[in-house]
């Protein structure tokens, strides 16, 4: 079986750093990119959010500079963000629904409402030959309608499934698996992410199709016990 792609988000690196208001320059963000590629990680995962809560712009453009493996560049469907990533050019843009007021990312991008919109900015973006992603709900319009836009993937938010329980829980799970499954029909890549841990980790692999995990906020906080380095490569090996 082949090995399920990790993508390390890093985003609560930089909040550490953002927390005394960015008068600080550690934790050094390169550090903790290489650290994560040391281990074994496929990709970096960074959040360039429009409040700039956490990555600064600085962030992609140097670590798009100076990392030896992809970097998937997070970004609400916008036409400010848009430009960035043009600018930058990460290798993959992975479009994600953003409010202000919320702690994290709540829900899936809703595809289908703003369709014309997220087909625009796909169009600029795979032009350059950036790759594009959409983070949904397990939902088959909203694949559906991602495949339309001219996405090369569908992420599905797993938050919900991992903080539900019992029959709740289950039926989520039945809806990950059928919209997995719609989309390799379709010939989309499926990929996963938001809230997982080792052990949800070891469950989502039994997803269909299951090409790919962003993993950021759990890594982070092992890392503190034991280094980022190991957290990342236990992750690895879990996706063996």
């Amino acid at each position: 079986m082949t090995k399920i792609r990790l993508g390390v988000n890093l985003d609560h690196v930089a909040t550490l750093r953002q927390v005394r208001g960015g008068t600080t320059s550690y934790p050094d963000l390169l550090f903790y990119v290489h650290e994560s590629t040391r281990a074994g990680a496929d990709q970096i995962t960074l959040h360039l959010r429009e409040d700039r809560r956490h990555i600064q712009d600085s962030d992609i453009q140097n670590v798009i500079k100076y990392a030896a493996i992809p970097v998937n560049m997070e970004m609400a469907a916008t036409e400010e963000m848009t430009k960035l990533a043009l600018k930058y050019k990460p290798q993959f843009v992975c479009l994600v629904p953003e409010k202000r007021q919320e702690l994290t990312t709540e829900g899936g991008l809703d595809v289908v409402k703003k369709k014309k919109q997220i087909s625009k900015l796909i169009e600029k973006l795979s032009k350059k030959g950036i790759k594009v992603s959409t983070f949904i709900g397990p939902d088959k319009k909203q694949v559906k309608a991602s495949q339309e836009v001219g996405a090369f993937a569908c992420e599905f938010h797993t938050g919900h499934w991992v903080q539900f329980k019992d029959r709740k829980k289950d039926k989520e799970w039945l809806k990950l698996i059928e919209s997995a499954l719609y989309c390799h029909d379709l010939n989309l890549n499926v990929h996963a992410g938001h809230g997982l841990d080792y052990e949800s980790t070891r469950d989502i692999k039994a997803l269909p199709f299951l090409e790919e995990v962003n993993i950021g906020h759990f890594l982070v906080c092992e890392g503190l016990k034991a280094g980022l380095y190991e957290s990342v490569r236990n992750m690895v090996q879990i996706l063996k």
